[in-house]
């Protein structure tokens, strides 16, 4: 057999060896999975490695090829689940401490023989088991995901065929929705994804194959072997491959010459906007939105690069935005000097010719002297580049120096420097002055007529002119004007015109027309500006009216016989599912039930267990759904693979009605809970992919005591343990990343008191590492997820009693209890707030009531805006004098887990904060208050005057 694995060794040696001479030549990389070994020399191969392990004195390394294949064949059949453990299960003999050869033996195959390296994030969060499953090329639990993805785009990938792998690969990765985040971290390997899919989509075109035939018809076979992902293929192939035909047919000339064949040049949108957002009444803070260079970036690696790696500066912003800012989607900033027109309003660190042409035709905002912005519903004012105002809405006038002259306009504040602005709201009637006065302030007017059914509603008008009548019927409109008219001429078909007198702007004219026969009518109706105007063209519209004869009502029919299935998220994840935050909605014929169930899939796509949520009555809200889930969760159940699936689906059955599914993905980490169920138990076992030189710990917390864990034994943990009665926090730590998992199970004694679990803290130290130690806890312990019964409103209660002991260490013991009262609204909402202001001292009651009253304004403001109305108030005050505000605001983001802090950071902030407790308490204030929909208002007539 040492024999057999030695033949084996040097055969893929010369093979691997012809493999990197050929593709050095075209600079591209060679595939562990391209090893040519056929299935039944695969199993030798195993076979025979099974049993050099057996013997002692075995060297791995003299075989460290087969090592390769074995491993990547492993990677080849890698679902999401447990790598390692299925390794260990196929080669029995193989010890723990034997992984990193495989990352060795995998970098000397990259030097060896061109082997591909992994990159991105997935590479460094599994830095061993990321070198075989990247040379598997596309395993098994991806394929389906691919060709969905190729479906989806196979009519815009013929034009790219012809582009480098890796910008193919990026295409197709910034194309991509959805999916799994194993698929998400498969697209991170743009060039890989590149050549897969030229290999696919060239299997049958006869274009250049970058992966050898045998390896590329067995991915193909596999894809094939899933119905759905077969007929995404082949309908992808087809498009293509028509696509390449019309287009050649279409760029042969008559004269018999080809002509350019080349797609018009895509120009990305990168022209910034304005918005005013209104921060209280009469007053607006400009902001500028600056689009997403994503686009930018792909019309060439250089400019890609370039975003990548410099800082920029946006125009009447201070300060400079990090690297590759401007590749995170689109930005806002809040501007304090308006930008000068006709310029950038980018600027870089670094000089770039391509960059500076692209932004001074396309980023710089209108020239002035005057922006206009229309006022909507939100707050918000939105720029209006037409600069055409419409009868009824509302807008704001900016300007550089004087403003026009308008009767309807008043003064109104905006926070910006060298800039002035009015606001103005157009009536809905326009009178011949108005207009000629926005004229003269180059605004164009938008003169409407309005047509609409009035009286007995039709049976459908679909807004733009098409009506539906019965044969019965007398159908009337309304017609109104906002601009000055003299008559209407309306005429019915090929039948003579009648001319009627215009009221009023703004009045309605209503015209009743006689029953109809059955067909398609059409009321034409044109308008005249004055008894001079009829020799001039007329404006002319027309109504359509489909008029029927009614349909006779059949026993048992009904009027919609589909679903229309809605989902919020879009996109949820299983975990989302679990912990309550997917909002589903549900229409259809009213009074016909559905049933709902949750299918637990692993990364194959195999089901590993179903249960049902409920059968509910259409229509469903997000109300009944609500109410459906809690009643779902509150039932106990066995854990059924719920941490151990790859994903999930939610699926409606409205029997005939139809059947809608919808995918739920999960984020799949190095560390990972998993439930073992046994005959008579059910175990907890951590699944340890992460393959780090950092050592792996790993702890339990009690809910009896949320601060203080207690170490656990890795070796037991990974075999599996049994979780105490009843339950609390598992963390698996590994340098800077956990795992962190909330487990609960039914309390037997205490009766319904025992539900939720009261903590127990011990003595408190009222000290600052006292609430790094709490807000560290409140972190882990809002961030972990749940399984189990009640674990969602036992972590809530530990969260809420962790944040209490936090304010009483930092604020005292009058703060918690106050803050207690307001939580579980024993008392009115004024008396409650009223007990958080006593705890400020009478030198600080001011600031304290102005936080109050505006915490709402202050909760939704930008943090700039935030912080920067903070210190003013506090400086007002005199709450601090001299003193920085930001990290009472940089603190309280912390403690709602929104801002991220190292151990020394956030004890740094911690400190400067001690010794200014009503700055901390004043952004607890904006915290428990900003988001209620309660306003706080003062019996004392005082505080009301400030």
């Amino acid at each position: 057999m040492s024999a057999d694995l030695g033949q084996l060794q040097d055969r893929l040696e010369h093979h691997f060896k012809a493999l990197s001479e050929e593709r050095g030549q075209r600079k591209l990389p060679v595939y562990a999975l391209e090893h040519g070994l056929t299935v039944e020399e695969l199993e030798l191969m195993t076979n025979g490695l099974k049993r050099r392990l057996g013997i002692g004195g075995y060297t791995l390394s003299t075989h460290w090829l087969l090592w390769i294949v074995f491993a990547t064949e492993q990677g080849y059949d890698y679902d999401g689940d447990e790598y390692w453990y299925t390794f260990g299960r196929r080669m029995p003999g193989w010890d723990h401490g034997w992984r990193p050869y495989i990352r060795s033996w995998f970098r000397r195959f990259q030097r060896d023989y061109g082997g591909l390296r992994p990159v991105g994030p997935w590479a460094s969060n599994f830095s061993i088991i990321a070198w075989p499953i990247t040379h598997s090329l596309l395993p098994k639990d991806l394929q389906s995901q691919l060709a969905r993805s190729l479906y989806n785009l196979r009519y815009n990938l013929v034009a790219r065929l012809n582009l480098p792998v890796a910008e193919l690969g990026r295409y197709v990765a910034r194309m991509s929705y959805g999916g799994s985040s194993r698929y998400q971290n498969f697209l991170q390997q743009e060039a890989l994804v590149g050549s897969i899919v030229l290999a696919l989509l060239a299997h049958r075109a006869e274009v250049g194959v970058t992966i050898i035939p045998a390896t590329l018809e067995r991915i193909v076979s596999d894809l094939e072997r899933a119905r759905s992902a077969r007929q995404w293929l082949h309908d992808t192939r087809k498009a293509v491959e028509t696509a390449i035909i019309r287009g050649a047919a279409r760029n042969v000339s008559v004269h018999g010459g080809l002509q350019n064949s080349r797609e018009p040049e895509h120009k990305p949108s990168i022209r910034p906007s304005l918005v005013l957002r209104q921060i209280r009444t009469d007053e607006w803070s400009p902001t500028i939105e600056i689009p997403s260079f994503a686009e930018v970036a792909d019309l060439a690696p250089e400019l890609g690069e370039f975003l990548r790696t410099t800082r920029c500066q946006v125009a009447g912003s201070p300060g400079w935005r990090p690297p590759g800012w401007l590749l995170n989607g689109s930005q806002r900033r809040t501007l304090e000097l308006w930008p000068a027109a006709g310029k950038p309003v980018l600027s870089f660190q670094k000089p770039n010719a391509v960059m500076e042409h692209l932004l001074a035709g396309e980023g710089t905002i209108r020239s002035g002297p005057t922006w206009l912005f229309r006022i909507g519903p939100d707050g918000q004012a939105m720029e209006v580049l037409s600069r055409l105002i419409r009868p009824g809405k509302s807008y704001v006038l900016v300007a550089r120096g004087d403003l026009p002259s308008l009767s309807l306009a008043k003064p109104t504040s905006i926070i910006c420097r060298d800039v002035i602005a009015v606001r103005f709201h157009v009536p809905a009637t326009l009178s011949d002055e108005l207009i000629a006065e926005f004229k003269k302030a180059d605004l164009s007017i938008a003169e409407t007529i309005r047509v609409w059914p009035a009286g007995l509603a039709a049976r459908a008008w679909d807004g733009e002119g098409a009506t539906e009548w019965l044969e019965n019927e007398s159908p009337v409109f309304a017609i109104e004007h906002d601009h000055p008219l003299d008559h209407y001429i309306l005429s019915l078909d090929a039948g003579p015109s009648v001319r009627i007198p215009a009221k009023p702007p703004g009045e309605p004219t209503f015209v009743k027309l006689q029953p109809l026969a059955p067909g398609n009518h059409v009321l034409g109706i044109s308008v005249a500006r004055d008894t001079n105007d009829t020799a001039k063209r007329p404006v002319e519209g027309v109504i359509s009216l489909t008029v029927r004869r009614p349909n006779p009502w059949v026993s048992g029919t009904i009027g919609h016989t589909g679903l229309i299935v809605s989902c919020e998220p879009p996109f949820p994840t299983l975990d989302e599912f679990w912990e309550g935050l997917t909002q589903l909605s549900v229409l259809g014929p009213a009074g016909r039930q559905v049933t709902v169930t949750i299918e637990l899939l692993d990364g194959t796509g195999n089901r590993l267990g179903r249960e049902q949520v409920a059968q509910l009555t259409l229509p469903l809200g997000p109300d009944s759904w609500r109410n459906a889930f809690t009643a779902f969760a509150r039932v106990e159940k066995q854990p059924w693979h719920y941490l151990g699936a790859g994903a999930g689906r939610i699926v409606v059955d409205g029997e005939e009605l139809g059947v809608v599914h919808i995918a739920l993905s999960r984020d799949v980490a190095p560390l990972r809970w998993v439930w073992q169920d046994t005959n008579r138990t059910t175990h907890l076992r951590l699944v340890d992919d992460h393959d780090a030189e950092t050592p792996l710990q790993v702890t339990f917390t009690s809910f009896e005591r949320p601060v203080q864990a207690i170490p656990l034994s890795l070796e037991d943990v990974v075999t599996g343990i049994e979780p105490p009665s009843p339950g609390g926090l598992f963390v698996a730590t590994y340098g800077d990343k956990h795992e962190a998992l909330v487990v609960s199970s039914r309390k037997i004694s205490g009766g319904l008191s025992g539900l939720l679990i009261e903590p127990e803290f011990g003595e408190m130290l009222v000290e600052p590492k006292e609430v790094l130690a709490l807000i560290k806890a409140i972190s882990i312990w809002s961030a972990a997820r749940l399984t189990g019964a009640l674990a969602a409103e036992r972590r809530q209660n530990i969260v809420l009693r962790l944040e209490e002991r936090l304010y009483d260490v930092m604020l005292g013991p009058d703060w918690a209890r106050a803050e207690s009262k307001l939580k579980n609204g024993k008392v009115s909402f004024d008396i409650a707030v009223k007990g958080l202001l006593d705890c400020f001292d009478k030198r600080h009651r001011a600031f304290a009531f102005i936080l109050a009253r505006d915490a709402h304004k202050h909760a939704h403001a930008t943090a700039d805006a935030r912080a920067r109305e903070f210190a003013i108030l506090a400086q007002r005050y005199k709450v601090a004098p001299g003193a920085i505000t930001r990290p009472a605001i940089d603190l309280g983001e912390a403690i709602a887990g929104r801002m991220p802090f190292s151990d020394d950071d956030l004890l740094s902030i911690i400190k400067n904060v001690w010794d200014q407790p009503a700055l901390a308490a004043g952004e607890r204030l904006i915290q428990l208050l900003g988001h209620r929909p309660d306003r706080y208002s003062s019996p004392d007539p005082a505080e009301r005057a400030l």
